[in-house]
């Protein structure tokens, strides 16, 4: 006689469940979810980080401020060393100023 569902498979005969929850299936399945969304959330991040420091170029180099300086260093208006010191001065990356 025998007992219980009589399944061969004692258990695991639903798509890998047994009793009703997922074994040790289901936690793999739920770590490569957590690690597939993780690696989308670091891949957003980098690219965001990346793109950002190109715009921030772009708005520096496009700074009406600095157009003017680099038009008045080509003109021969002023010397190299006062271009170079009104440059970092305008430069928004305070790291980028020396003391």
């Amino acid at each position: 006689m025998m007992h219980g569902s009589g399944h061969i498979m004692r258990g695991f005969g639903h798509g890998f469940m047994a009793n009703g929850q997922y074994g040790s299936i289901g936690l793999i399945f739920f770590a490569c979810h957590l690690i597939f969304l993780l690696g989308i959330i670091v891949l957003a991040i980098v690219l965001i980080r990346r793109h950002g420091s190109k715009v921030r170029l772009m708005q520096k180099q496009n700074d009406p401020a600095l157009l003017i300086l680099r038009e008045r260093y080509a003109l021969g208006e002023i010397e190299t060393e006062e271009f170079n010191q009104r440059n970092l001065d305008l430069s928004p990356n305070p790291s980028a100023v020396k003391s």
